[in-house]
């Protein structure tokens, strides 16, 4: 059985709206490696706690060492631009916006950015471009920690 990446995806983004995964989810980064996720827009259907569906990273909470460089690939089947931002980590990364090839239908594009975080700690990320406004801007609103919905636009960046 041969199963396409955006297929994997579509699987995982299902089983994230039916609560089989938690949109929580960690990533471990073991030192030299790469990290990977994936941006979903509104129109992929992952809903909130508000029941309408909601642009997401997943995952959004990331755990990695201090003082090796981090390299996280973004796939972004958004139409619009988005951020990771982290400023006690001088993190400011511009996702870039997937390409709208027809209406609904929109060509993933991969951002690949690298990073050093300094010290250990607990840094939050959050989306600094305006998204989500076809629901609301709900994830843009204030989350429990800052800016944005942690989850969905933003998140933790752990610095063992």
């Amino acid at each position: 059985m041969h199963v396409t990446r955006s297929g994997l995806m579509g699987l995982l983004g299902s089983a994230l709206a039916l609560g089989v995964v938690a949109p929580a989810t960690r990533v471990l980064a073991a030192p030299g490696r790469q990290l990977d996720a994936v941006m979903y827009g509104s129109s992929l259907g992952i809903k909130g706690p508000d029941g309408k569906p909601h642009d997401i990273m997943i995952p959004s909470n990331f755990v990695v060492k201090a003082g090796t460089p981090v390299t996280l690939s973004v796939v972004n089947y958004d139409e619009g631009p988005h951020t990771m931002t982290a400023p006690e980590l001088g993190l400011n990364a511009t996702i870039k916006a997937g390409n709208e090839v027809s209406p609904g239908k929109i060509d993933p594009v991969t951002t690949t950015f690298t990073f050093t975080p300094a010290k250990k700690g607990v840094y939050r990320w959050f989306c600094a471009l305006p998204c989500d406004e076809k629901h609301g801007a709900w994830d843009m609103q204030q989350g429990y920690g800052g800016a944005d919905k942690e989850n969905f636009m933003a998140g933790f960046i752990v610095v063992q």
